[in-house]
């Protein structure tokens, strides 16, 4: 991991463990049953969301934005771009995009229907999901609009899904991944969905930072 990668990660995780001080708190202020008490909502406003319970409304709002965080890095770059390798072990970026959205789904999949993906999705999924393996290298040759596209779909999944559920299941433990030594709940996965996100945005914009004759912001 480069410094610019550790550097986003401790920012990301260092917001996230005030904001998670004050999630005591939002629970008291609202209760786990009410779907309709929430603050000011907007992009930059974090906190509960009408239609989900506070916990999991919070958690919506924090990959809400830092999904418009990765589109503002990615929306404007070209298939070449969105292709280019810097050595024969460098992920393109195209890759790294559906790496992002692969995380989100696992989790997705695992916690709302606590099984592993199917023969049928990792068809689609194990190359973005396991970036060491060579058939990462076949993703290329896609527009921006296509990666936007697969993200956008996993992300209604994943809010209609989450909006089924409570904070107490937020916060249960997690049997599919959690073992008698590591005990994880299903909030940690869904943290590590979007600390993830923030991570490899941090990779992406060092990437288009260095991209030939380095015309991007």
């Amino acid at each position: 991991m480069n410094e610019i990668e550790k550097s986003s990660r401790r920012s990301f995780i260092g917001k996230t463990l005030a904001l998670t001080s004050t999630l005591a708190l939002t629970s008291l202020a609202f209760k786990a049953s009410d779907r309709d008490n929430t603050i000011e909502e907007g992009l930059f406003m974090i906190g509960p969301r009408k239609g989900y319970t506070p916990l999991i409304g919070t958690l919506v709002s924090m990959l809400e934005n830092m999904t418009s965080q990765v589109k503002q890095t990615i929306r404007d770059l070209t298939v070449e771009e969105l292709d280019y390798q810097f050595d024969e072990n460098a992920n393109t970026i195209g890759a790294l995009i559906l790496h992002i959205t692969s995380s989100e789904k696992f989790h997705q999949i695992g916690t709302l229907e606590n099984r592993p993906l199917n023969e049928e999705e990792l068809k689609f999924w194990y190359p973005a999901r396991n970036l060491s393996d060579p058939s990462s290298k076949t993703i290329k040759g896609n527009e921006i609009e296509y990666y936007l596209k697969i993200m956008d779909a996993v992300r209604k999944d994943s809010l209609a899904g989450l909006k089924e559920k409570d904070d107490t299941w937020l916060l249960s433990l997690d049997e599919f991944v959690a073992t008698s030594e590591v005990p994880i709940n299903k909030f940690w996965r869904w943290f590590h969905a979007c600390e993830h996100m923030s991570n490899h945005n941090g990779q992406i914009k060092f990437l288009k930072s260095r991209l030939p004759l380095n015309k991007k912001d």
